[in-house]
């Protein structure tokens, strides 16, 4: 191994040393060329032969490495070569091992007047092999001598080894001698200290083995008065007696029990036992086994006379054999169960009220021994079973509890087999019951062993109930779940799956799939005049009308609202689909009777189809949404196939999003904050954050410019965030200058209805600990409100715990009713600006504003009117009962750093000074 060792490392040597010297040579060429090229460029132009001879001549001696340097220009060549090359002084056989064979370079130069000359190198190595054969020599030189010590270590080892060796076999002999006390020393080497401290070991363990024989005899004679020492000491009376009924032993307990001492016992005949005449045969009960190959003969519960009492005893009696097994005697215990009698007739007692308690039960009761053979059956599970108690007891438990399906059937006798060995509740739902008469039962069970406290199992107990109608309640909450409720379609859910399955169809069948996205014209107006029932009615026969223009070969869904989706299977072309929309807007646009009112309905509808315009289902949907905008931008009434310039119109919506992202991630965004003020008594109360982009190109950009861009991403959400936290930022500082002002946030509806919005919130809070969670006021619109009304409310009841407070936002445009206000725990209610913008002269307007500022008392919440923009709405407000108010004629918004500066010198119109004792015309 050292020697292929040492040649492995000369092969990589030599391999090394020639990859240099190719790399010496080849930079060494180079050098050449470019220092020959131009030089003999400018000696050929003007025609110095002499010259050249001269340089090439001179290089090629310079030069370790060339041998030969040729120039050839037209049908001239000079040639410069070094005539006093030496050879390499190295073996033939080192040269044919290193493999550098001289070589040859060539490389074309363009001289100055445009024409090619060549430039060759003949190349020679002899003086780099005698370089690489010198430093060869030299490490053979230091190898010979690592490999002599090597060996020379090698053999010291070896010595080493071989007295170790004879060490251990000296110390070996004198062991076996008897001298166990004999040890090696640790000396020498790791593995002679080793092999030293191992002998040592098995010595110290073999001496201590002869030590624990040596006491081992002494053991046996402890333990033999161990043994009788256990025997007294056990409360059971225990006696041994030789085969002629003689008594050699009796316990302690047993001297306790008959109050006889051993001493009067020992040697003489055993007493009677059941020597008792009411218990006749008794007495002549042998206390010797007849079988002395049984080790337990006779183990009998009866009545004995002990001492001048009567016990109810358990009598053992076992064979007493010698060494060889051959019987001496036998010895015999008693077992006093007096109490356990009486324990077991309180016991049966007990049992009865169980049995009383489980018949009150709703459940149905079984209980079986260990065995799985019926014990007791409760009034319920004989009337589900159609068994009686008295019919079922002794049968098996699947006789009577039997299952109409076999691997159930199966599983229930497996866990009634091994009820002894498993730790396990078995548990099962929705199982048929095949009761007596033929009559089947849906049931749930659950079987379990029954278990004493020492965890012994002494049987099994199985509960079971009917659920036939939970089961039927259970389908149609199943029905629900993929349904539509008002109309009976599929719903968005049911459509996923539906979906997936029509494009796996329209892809086997290489057909087109339509997907058609239909929305009611004008149908919010409808809403609004004829009220929801009237609606949902409506929603109902668009339904039918649908289901029947597209026939059961075709799907139908309804994703919400006046929103469906229409899927056309098996489309071959354009016209094909066109024709089908067309007779589903004619069919979709009669008119409908509906309480005795006909009204006449139209629908937009847009179309994507596969695979023309995607392969997925979300996109498909997309496109077809991006369609239907279509059509309703060009009129209503109308169908539109998807256009793919439109939608890269919304890939452009995309990248403005992101121009959004980087605006938030650069800080470019901002608050500008409007005041909020009670006119009634002129100071301020708060201020509502209003969100401006600082654009570097465009200035200040208003939110309607750029959220409703992001308002239905994720995005809406990053941006919420930090307009809270910076409305807290601002807080802080307005408490260092006193100032106890409400901040209000608008919240967008995708972020308040995030799941995670609460826990975003409190963190927020949590940052600020010196800020006041009272001071901040959260603002939803009313539409974002009553989408998911529930879920609001519990979000608003959370927060309104933290201290947050909150304000509907433009109420009045939306459609809540007073349930809506009543469930919605809002603490304001803000005006909307449209109403309050043309109160003056519109009477629609100013009752609008009547009516909410009324249901705002009605239901005790603050309100607020927005858009006030002269001291006259001011005044109007008043009157009719609200005091406070934002818009232009308080102030514009305005940067934070100018908020304090207007605060210290806003002064309220004096018009509104003069009515401030006025009474709204409500009180």
């Amino acid at each position: 191994m050292i020697f292929a060792v040492t040649g492995l490392r000369y092969y990589l040597l030599l391999g090394a040393e020639t990859a240099d010297v190719r790399q010496r040579s080849e930079a060494e060429l180079r050098h050449s060329f470019h220092y020959l090229i131009p030089v003999l460029s400018t000696l050929t132009v003007q025609g110095d032969s002499k010259g050249i001879h001269t340089l090439l001549d001179q290089e090629a001696r310079s030069s370790p490495v060339i041998a030969r340097i040729t120039w050839r220009y037209g049908k001239q060549q000079f040639v410069g070569q070094d005539t006093e090359l030496p050879l390499a002084a190295v073996p033939a056989w080192f040269s044919r091992i290193l493999s550098l064979p001289a070589q040859t370079f060539a490389n074309e130069a363009r001289l100055v007047n445009g024409e090619v000359a060549m430039l060759r190198f003949d190349t020679t190595l002899e003086h780099e092999k005698e370089h690489i054969w010198q430093k060869f020599l030299i490490q053979a030189k230091i190898s010979l001598g690592i490999i002599f010590t090597i060996y020379l270590l090698l053999g010291l080892i070896l010595r080493s080894n071989a007295r170790t060796m004879n060490r251990l076999a000296n110390a070996t002999e004198q062991f076996k001698k008897g001298q166990h006390a004999v040890r090696m020393s640790v000396t020498g080497t790791a593995e002679a200290r080793a092999l030293a401290l191992t002998f040592n070991n098995m010595a110290n363990e073999v001496q201590s083995l002869l030590l624990t024989l040596q006491r081992s005899q002494r053991d046996h004679s402890e333990q033999l008065h161990f043994t009788w020492q256990l025997l007294h000491a056990l409360p059971i009376p225990i006696f041994f007696q030789d085969q002629h009924g003689i008594c050699r032993r009796v316990n302690h307990a047993w001297e306790l029990m008959f109050e006889l001492s051993a001493e009067q016992v020992i040697g003489h005949p055993m007493p009677a036992l059941f020597s008792d005449e009411s218990m006749p045969g008794m007495s002549s009960l042998p206390l010797m086994p007849e079988d002395a190959d049984d080790t337990v003969k006779r183990v009998t519960e009866a009545r004995a006379h002990v001492a001048g009492k009567h016990l109810d005893v358990i009598f053992y009696q076992a064979n007493l054999t010698n060494v060889d097994g051959e019987a001496v005697g036998s010895i015999g215990a008693l077992i006093d169960i007096t109490e356990r009698i009486q324990a077991q007739a309180a016991l049966a007692a007990e049992n009865e009220k169980v049995e009383t308690t489980l018949a009150s039960i709703g459940d149905a009761v079984i209980s079986t021994d260990v065995d799985g053979r019926i014990l007791m059956l409760n009034k319920l599970a004989q009337q589900l079973s159609g068994w009686s108690r008295e019919e079922a007891c002794e049968h098996h438990l699947q006789d009577v509890f039997f299952l109409a399906d076999a691997a159930s059937r199966g599983g229930l006798g497996d866990f009634v087999s091994n009820i002894c060995n498993s730790e396990d509740v078995l548990q099962a739902s929705s199982q048929i019951l095949a009761a007596r008469g033929g009559k089947q039962i849906e049931v749930d069970y659950t079987a379990a062993p029954i278990r004493q406290k020492d965890g012994s199992v002494t049987g099994c107990v199985l509960v079971f109930r009917d659920v036939s109608e939970r089961r039927q309640l259970m389908q149609q909450l199943s029905w629900q779940a993929g349904h539509d409720v008002l109309t009976g379609l599929e719903n968005r859910a049911s459509l996923a799956e539906r979906f997936s399955l029509a494009i796996n169809s329209a892809r086997e069948q290489q057909c087109w799939l339509a997907v058609c996205l239909l929305d009611l014209d004008y149908f919010q107006a409808v809403n609004e005049k004829y009220g929801h029932e009237f609606a949902d009615k409506l929603l109902q026969q668009v339904a039918r009308r649908l289901e029947i223009s597209v026939g059961s070969s075709n799907s139908v869904a309804r994703l919400g609202g006046d929103e469906f989706v229409v899927l056309l299977h098996n489309q071959t072309d354009v016209a094909g689909v066109e024709l089908n929309l067309a007779l589903l807007l004619a069919e979709l646009a009669q008119p409908y009777d509906i309480e005795q009112r006909t009204v006449s309905m139209s629908a937009s509808i847009g179309v994507a189809i596969y695979p023309r315009d995607d392969i997925n289902a979300d996109t498909l949907l997309r496109c077809a949404d991006q369609a239907m905008y279509q059509a309703k931008l060009s009129g209503r009434n109308q169908f539109h196939l998807f256009d793919a310039e439109q939608d890269q119109q919304l890939r452009t919506h995309h990248n403005q999003r992101a121009r959004v992202r980087q605006a938030l991630h650069e800080s470019e965004l901002c608050l500008y904050f409007q005041p909020k003020v009670n006119m009634r008594l002129g100071h301020v109360t708060g201020m509502e954050a209003l969100l401006r982009w600082q654009h570097p190109e465009h200035g200040i950009v208003g939110p309607l410019e750029f959220l409703p861009l992001v308002e239905h991403t994720d995005l809406i959400i990053d941006i919420g965030d930090w307009v809270l936290q910076q409305a807290m930022e601002q807080l802080r500082q307005w408490n260092r200058e006193h100032r106890q002002w409400i901040v209000s946030v608008n919240i967008a509806a995708r972020h308040f209805q995030s799941k995670d919005f609460l826990p975003r919130l409190r963190k927020i809070l949590a940052d600020y600990p010196d800020v006041a969670p009272e001071r901040l006021e959260i603002e939803i619109l009313e539409s974002a409100a009553i989408q998911d009304i529930q879920h609001v409310r519990e979000v608003m009841l959370a927060s309104q715990k933290l201290g947050v407070s909150f304000a509907l936002d433009d109420f009045g445009t939306g459609y809540s009713s007073l349930s809506y206000l009543k469930r919605l725990p809002a603490n304001t209610l803000k005006i909307d600006q449209s109403f309050v913008r043309d109160m003056l002269d519109d009477k629609d307007d100013l009752a609008v504003i009547s009516a909410v500022i009324g249901l705002a008392r009605a239901f005790n919440r603050e309100v607020i009117a927005e858009g006030v923009e002269s001291a006259e709405h001011g005044v109007a407000l008043m009157r009719l009962g609200c005091m406070l108010a934002q818009g232009y004629g308080v102030a514009r918004p305005m940067p934070a750093l100018q908020v304090s500066d207007w605060a210290k010198s806003y002064i309220m119109p004096a018009i509104w000074g003069q009515d401030k004792d006025l009474h709204w015309e409500g009180a």
